[in-house]
């Protein structure tokens, strides 16, 4: 079970970056959210729909996860895990998000965007908020992170 300090940090974490979503989409207009510099790069609108896919992504992946059997962990091997997480630079450029967390043009517009992420992080939040599950000892594979 989390502790009331992690929930509080989770909780923080959570809702200043959905600030940062909305102050960076703050003015945009519709043209300028469906500007891409490139094929390969996403436009702004895609971004907000990446997040909002995310945000349900990963607390799938937590519920998920919690189907499965429990890990043990050593406080030594914690600490080398969390190290590892916070010293691995995550890949700017080339968006490569798995396919399942990709955009699909499923919003007519930034503002649907926006909204869709909104809801997807108020979501978010309220399992952040309530859950009493045993979130230290079970693990899901990330590409770039490990468990």
């Amino acid at each position: 079970m989390i502790t009331e300090q992690e929930r509080e940090v989770a909780l923080g974490l959570l809702t200043r970056s959905r600030q940062v979503v909305l102050d960076a989409v703050a003015g945009v207009t519709e043209t300028q959210a469906t500007w891409q510099p490139n094929a390969e790069r996403w436009s702004v609108r895609q971004y907000v729909e990446h997040l909002a896919i995310s945000d349900d992504g990963l607390v799938a992946m937590i519920r998920k996860c919690l189907e499965g059997p429990v890990v043990e962990e050593t406080p030594e091997a914690r600490k080398e895990r969390q190290a590892k997480i916070r010293a691995t630079v995550m890949p700017r450029g080339v968006n490569k998000a798995p396919e399942v967390l990709k955009p699909d043009g499923r919003f007519a517009s930034l503002a649907d965007a926006v909204a869709g992420f909104l809801a997807a992080r108020a979501r978010t939040m309220e399992f952040a908020r309530t859950t009493q599950d045993d979130l230290h000892r079970h693990f899901f594979p990330h590409t770039v992170l490990g468990p």
